[in-house]
């Protein structure tokens, strides 16, 4: 029980503080003798069977902190003169092997020290004394507190206990002999009968055999050929003679964190050939071949990429030993080797970034992998593994993955919402890349593998409506993307997409078809720019007759969104036409217009917003006839007289004034009976609310806005100004927003009036306001 093990601990902490303060004391007197005693007791509670792995490891690290201070003594002690062999001697006669073994590695570390007898003398001799403790727990941590001890004793190449000590092979042997033997003590330990719970407790203890493989790694004598020949090949004997998953799973990954990259390079055919037929059915290997592709995957990053491309074949090697785990009869789970083969992916596409041949390569493995499968084995987590797997190579590689075969091989397997994730990702990738599509074959493999936002397929699953919008502005950003040099091919890919956007249903078609009515906008534009006039004049009638389909089929179900789409249709026209060839057709549409004005939106502040846009587009225009023109004008004009309020009307009417008068056209008198007819409705209005004086205040600015092209009457501007000053006092006699909003308006008309008197403009001489 875990109170229990507290309980347990606490004792056992309490006894060691105990003796550790007497035996302090006693060294401090010089009596050492009584501090041997007192150090024995304390390293007697290390005897226990009673803690668990965890908590043992708890009351080793407290003692291990006690003992220090014994072993400062003993280099005191010998400073002192006293002779190391007697006390080596002397801590051999403690009455328990536990404590005897502790004082003798202590001793035995500062006797190393002292050079009197060679390191590998006394290491070897200790490591004969500790086999005596073959109990799995304490014979696991006395052989880690050797290795902590004697660490910086070992005959390493360059240390001072080279030579007569020993040399680089004798600290290579000690640190193995001290490896392979804890490895079989954690292998049996047995501890809970539970088998996780034992699992578990092992797992809590695996730092003090990864010591060994730390230290190892660390000895400046082992080059890459000394690893090569003598320390890899005792490594690997140990893992796969343990027959324990646990272990050798530990002491792979020991190794390959431990050692460098570059010496994994040099030796990756001996470690993929002990994963892959080695080790035991129930080691997992994936993560183990993961953690190794990380490591030089990283190492490829940092440093030269010839390595990979020349030295080592290290694709092959991969490739090869993970082909061999595919084909096996191995236990080896479905989504375990999806996993792997998208790190192999990662890898690859790390390592090699422009080698297509390599990751068709890994699509075909994968897809042998899942054609061997039940349909039931495709859970939740391998078909992630699917999506994740054809979405990787689209940053690296773009578009041109999609023209690999396997491809659409692999996405088959997919049902409707992870297809559907594997498109949305295809066209990020394209849209965050800005990728240009101009190629027709790679354009049609795309439209393949993004149907499922385009069409509603037999296994669609409704989704809510702000993703939906979201796939489809997606959709939309992509098909501006089209580009080619050659106008021809350019249309063709246009049209590709606009035979796939008709399949679509309007709920798509809604955010679909405005995105290729603009890029056929933009394609006008440069055939305009590139081609004969008889060939243009071939080529607009197409293509804008096709706008005009497009977006009179969105025109039943969003008028208003048709209507804008034909006041950019317009604006599309007369930027090709100056010569007016398409007169009647451009007519037709701007009747479209003001049909679906007047037949299709009702709401009375959406119609006063669109009115204004007809307007202003109206008034660019110079691709329609006079006579056309001025019907449409005309239309437009009557339009504004009929908006729902009298403020409405006359701004309406006022605004209509710009159709008459610009750059193009300029008919006086219709821009003078539009005064006339917004001053006559202004008038019948004012009289309900003396708010509405902000409309004569608009008419005078916009009198000032044609003074220098139209003539007007005096008497006309007068009226107007005393309309103005009889109503504004009232007007601005309360102190809500409205009043607020006329007050600055009029204040910014008085002062464009004295700064034109001040340049001494005529015309504004006579204004008195």
């Amino acid at each position: 029980m875990e109170e229990d093990q507290e309980k347990y601990l606490e004792d056992a902490r309490k006894v060691v503080k105990e003796q550790a303060y007497f035996m302090r004391a006693s060294l401090e007197k010089a009596q050492l003798k009584d501090a041997l005693r007192y150090s024995s007791a304390m390293l007697s509670e290390l005897k226990t069977s009673l803690l668990s792995p965890r908590n043992y490891y708890i009351l080793f690290m407290q003692v291990f902190d006690e003992m220090r201070i014994l072993e400062n003594y003993f280099k005191e002690e010998y400073r002192r003169g006293r002779k190391m062999p007697d006390l080596y001697e002397s801590v051999q006669h403690a009455t328990y092997v536990i404590p005897r073994l502790y004082l003798l590695i202590t001793v035995g570390s500062v006797f190393i020290q002292t050079h009197e007898i060679g390191a590998k003398v006394i290491l070897l001799d200790l490591l004969e004394c500790i086999k005596a403790i073959q109990h799995p727990l304490r014979g696991l941590f006395i052989r880690y507190y050797f290795l902590k001890l004697c660490k910086d004793r070992l005959p390493d190449t360059g240390s001072e206990y080279e030579g007569t000590g020993g040399n680089i092979d004798d600290a290579i042997e000690i640190i193995i002999r001290n490896l392979s033997e804890m490895n079989k003590l954690w292998i049996r330990m047995q501890g809970s009968k539970d088998k996780s719970k034992r699992e578990r407790e092992r797992l809590d203890l695996k730092v003090t055999i990864g010591e060994n493989v730390t230290r190892l790694s660390n000895l400046e004598g082992v080059s890459l050929d000394t690893y090569k020949t003598k320390v890899l090949p005792k490594i690997i004997d140990i893992i796969t003679s343990s027959k324990d998953a646990i272990s050798q799973t530990y002491l792979m990954d020991c190794t390959i964190q431990a050692f460098p990259d570059e010496y994994h390079l040099q030796t990756l055919q001996e470690l993929l050939k002990v994963c892959t037929t080695q080790l035991e059915p129930t080691v997992d290997i994936k993560n183990i071949f993961i953690n190794l592709m990380g490591r030089l995957a990283d190492f490829a990053l940092n440093n030269d990429m010839g390595t990979f491309n020349s030295e080592v074949d290290i694709y092959s090697m991969f490739k090869q030993n993970i082909d061999k785990m595919l084909d096996s009869n191995s236990q080896i789970e479905f989504k375990n080797l999806l996993d792997l083969q998208v790190a192999f992916l990662n890898f690859t596409l790390r390592c090699y970034p422009s080698n297509s041949e390599y990751v068709n390569d890994i699509l075909k493995s994968c897809c042998r992998l899942c054609e061997r499968q039940n349909e039931t084995d495709f859970t939740e987590e391998c078909q992630k593994n699917i999506v994740k797997f054809l979405a990787m190579p689209l940053d690296t590689m773009s578009l041109s993955i999609l023209t690999m075969n396997e491809y659409p091989n692999l996405m088959k397997h997919l049902p409707f919402q992870k297809r559907r994730q594997v498109a949305i990702k295809i066209c990020q990738a394209v849209v965050n890349l800005n990728q240009v599509i101009d190629d027709l074959k790679i354009t049609g493999e795309l439209l393949k593998f993004i149907q499922p936002l385009l069409i509603t397929q037999n296994d669609y699953v409704e989704i809510p409506e702000n993703e939906f919008e979201e796939e489809q502005q997606l959709v939309a950003r992509t098909v501006h993307l089209v580009q080619n040099g050659d106008l021809a091919i350019h249309n063709t890919i246009l049209q590709q997409f606009i035979a796939k956007f008709q399949q679509g249903e309007i709920t798509r078609q809604k955010y679909t078809y405005p995105a290729a009515i603009f890029a056929l906008f933009r394609l006008i534009q440069q055939i305009a720019a590139q081609g004969g006039p008889q060939t243009q004049e071939t080529q607009y009638k197409v293509l804008f007759e096709q706008i005009r389909g497009l977006i009179d089929v969105l025109q039943g179900h969003f008028p208003e969104l048709a209507l804008k789409l034909n006041l950019n249709f317009l604006l599309c026209i007369n930027t090709v036409d100056q010569a007016q060839e398409f007169d009647e057709f451009s007519y037709d549409v701007g009747t479209q217009i003001i049909t679906i004005f007047q037949d299709e939106i009702g709401d009375s502040n959406v119609k006063v917003v669109l009115l204004n846009q007809i307007m202003s587009t109206f008034a660019k225009l110079n691709c329609i006839s006079g006579e056309n023109f001025d019907t449409l004008a005309g239309n437009a004009t009557q339009q504004a007289a009929k908006l729902l309020k009298k403020n409405e009307q006359a701004i309406g009417v006022l605004n209509a004034a710009h159709m008459f008068y610009n750059e193009h056209i300029k008919n006086v008198q219709r821009v003078q009976e539009c005064f006339k007819k917004a001053i006559k409705i202004a008038n019948q209005s004012i009289g309900n609310n003396p708010k509405f004086v902000y409309v004569f205040i608009q008419i005078l600015n916009k009198y000032f806005y044609f003074f220098e092209q139209v003539e007007f009457k005096d008497a006309e501007i007068q009226e107007v100004i005393k309309m103005i000053n009889e109503k504004l006092p009232k007007a601005l006699s309360d102190n809500d927003e409205q009043s607020k909003k006329i007050k600055i308006l009029w204040t910014a008309t008085q002062e464009l009036v004295r700064e034109r008197k001040r340049r001494s403009i005529q015309a504004y001489q006579q204004i008195n306001i």
